[in-house]
């Protein structure tokens, strides 16, 4: 049986399909403050479409306003909405902190239809005065897990039911957060008076799951890597043994993780602020910042190696801590050195695993899309620099906007054209850390690996 496609005045023939869930929801949703929570890749924003062109049919004065917390995701959800919505091009408009006030100011009051804006400009404009929504019949909030606190979306929503008569929300989320609190902090935050919550096992659904194979792959650590290690956990077990003998570790030594002297560093700054005997307080504070940056070094040595280690080293030796002088003073620190920065590094086992991998994907097909998930920036550079140097990978990093420590970060810009280059297939490889994994329309991948 062929596809069917969504039948609709504003929205292009044979662009949309027609799919149940998707109609149930949107049904729901063009009635009541609604929270979509789906998994990704289940489309979100194709719903957001529906809801927002039903929307728009029965309110043919006013407009539409999607929100997303970054400029790609801007860009992403301007452009599946004019793909898919039959108006004029210059019914849709994105705007971003690189629209002038004076341009924005223009634009708001213009006859377009289709708004798309990070929820920071939305609310500074409101505030100034140059953005009223009350011209709105609907506003979507996307990754509306964010609204929280004092972020941008809790205020726009607020002052969106105060200018608009008849306002109408619509909240989109393929994780909403591990608590009900969460949740409910989100729902109030947004006015939430529905929540309409698919899994990937739901019958209506599935149908439109792609069975995914999951291989888990293992190595052992050479013997260099397990001295290191050895070393590494001489020194933490000393550090956590002072805190156990001075009654601040509440848990025995062995058992000790790193959420537990996080913990154990909010009790003690609390301390501070009500114990007369500051000194070894102090004390204890640099034995448990220690004992973390020593558990850090270690997951850092046995899940990266030693040319993410390396880097680590070096920022631990530039920061005059105490914590950090506790740690170098002891012998088996120099020796931890001295063997990381050995000439060559001994690689760590997974990046050849890594590039058997890649290589035997590429094999299978040719015109594979591999998308490989790292947690630290170091190792993403580094990984870039080894699979270049496979034949027939063309690899790029996609990192975030921020620059550390001599890490240059990606503009928005760039982040948007290197996604389109993968899309294209001038790209293949894409080595991302999470970055990639919130919101962003990557396209379809035939593997995805997670370093980690």
């Amino acid at each position: 049986m062929g596809l069917s496609y969504v039948v609709h005045p504003l929205i292009r023939e044979g662009t949309v399909e027609d799919r149940l869930y998707q109609r149930n929801i949107v049904n729901v949703a063009t009635k009541e403050n609604t929270l979509v929570i789906l998994p990704t890749a289940l489309g979100k924003t194709v719903i957001a479409a529906l809801v927002a062109v039903e929307v728009l049919l029965n309110n043919k004065s006013k407009k539409i306003l999607m929100m997303a917390p970054t400029r790609p995701l801007v860009l992403q959800h301007e452009e599946t909405f004019r793909k898919n919505i039959n108006l004029p091009e210059n019914h849709f408009i994105a705007i971003t902190g690189k629209t002038t006030r004076e341009k924005r100011t223009k634009l708001w009051n213009s006859s377009s239809k289709f708004y798309f804006a990070t929820p920071q400009i939305v609310k500074n404009d409101v505030a100034a005065g140059i953005l009223n929504l009350k011209d709105f019949a609907l506003l979507i909030f996307d990754e509306s897990h964010r609204a929280v606190k004092d972020y941008a979306y809790t205020e726009v929503a607020k002052q969106y039911t105060k200018q608009c008569d008849y306002p109408l929300i619509l909240a989109l989320t393929a994780s909403p957060g591990s608590s009900q609190e969460r949740i409910k902090m989100v729902c109030d935050s947004l006015l939430i008076e529905r929540i309409e919550y698919k899994t990937e096992e739901d019958p209506d659904v599935k149908p439109y799951i792609n069975p995914i194979s999951i291989e888990v792959k293992q190595v052992s650590l050479p013997a260099e890597y397990q001295l290191i290690s050895a070393l590494i956990k001489g020194m933490l077990s000393e550090k956590l043994k002072w805190l156990k003998e001075n009654n601040f570790l509440k848990v025995a030594v062995s058992r000790a993780t790193k959420k537990d002297l996080i913990e154990l560093g909010e009790e003690l700054r609390k301390l501070l602020a009500s114990n007369s005997n500051l000194g070894v307080i102090y004390q204890a504070l640099a034995y448990q910042s220690a004992a973390l940056t020593l558990f850090h070094m270690l997951e850092i040595l046995e899940t990266q190696g030693m040319y993410t280690l390396r880097p680590f080293l070096i920022r631990v030796e530039s920061d005059d801590k105490k914590s950090h002088n506790l740690i170098m003073k002891d012998a088996r620190y120099a020796e931890v050195v001295k063997l990381v920065f050995s000439d060559p590094p001994i690689e760590h086992p997974k990046v050849e695993l890594l590039k058997k991998v890649i290589e035997e994907q590429l094999m299978k097909n040719k015109n594979s899309r591999i998308l490989i998930f790292t947690q630290y920036r170091d190792t993403v550079t580094h990984l870039v620099e080894v699979l270049k140097k496979i034949d027939g990978v063309r690899v790029e990093r996609f990192v975030g906007q921020a620059s550390k420590a001599g890490d240059e970060g990606l503009s928005q810009e760039k982040q948007v054209e290197i996604i389109e280059d993968f899309r294209k297939g001038n790209l293949n490889v894409l080595i991302s850390t999470s970055v990639g994994e919130e919101g962003l329309d990557i396209p379809e991948v035939d593997l995805v690996v997670f370093y980690e």
